[in-house]
């Protein structure tokens, strides 16, 4: 009898994601995986070429799509699909961890995020999913650096300069 490989796992800005399907496997078009998400972890706004639909499993989650004005909550049970190209994030607004099964289509977006996560290895790898995230510890160089080439734009807010006379 096979014995199975252990999923492989990344600390992918706050977040922490298990690989359950790879992409290019068998000829598939997707890729899945398990996202586990801290109270107030996420990504900021953001677009890409891949198209994602999310299962929420665990915990409540705020989504924009398209519309920074307008962001809704998901709980368990609910799917958000994003299509390709489409402004998106999210932020788990729950006190405790937040868990979702996410759909990547054609999973391209994976390779990126090997690029710009840290593997874990082992438990001493594992952040505390039920702590908020320290922003100030991440080091983003690398997540703007790559983005480009793997087609991915963030929104960000731009900084306002205060006019002295």
């Amino acid at each position: 009898m096979k014995t199975k490989n252990r999923n492989e796992e990344l600390v992918v800005l706050t977040d922490v994601i298990k690989i359950l399907v790879e992409n290019g496997k068998n000829g598939n078009g997707y890729a899945v995986f398990e996202e586990n998400v801290p109270p107030l972890g996420g990504p900021p706004p953001h677009s890409h070429p891949d198209e994602e639909v999310f299962y929420i499993l665990e915990g409540r989650f705020e989504f924009i799509l398209n519309d920074m004005e307008n962001p809704f909550q998901v709980l368990p049970g609910s799917v958000v699909h994003v299509p390709s190209k489409a402004l998106h994030a999210f932020k788990n607004v729950g006190d405790t961890p937040g868990r979702m099964l996410v759909l990547l289509m054609p999973g391209n977006l994976l390779n990126y995020f090997r690029e710009i996560g840290t593997p874990i290895r082992n438990g001493n790898d594992m952040p505390d999913l039920t702590k908020v995230p320290d922003i100030s510890m991440i080091d983003l160089s690398k997540v703007f650096e790559l983005a480009p080439s793997h087609h991915i734009e963030f929104f960000l807010p731009k900084v306002m300069e205060n006019d002295v006379n």
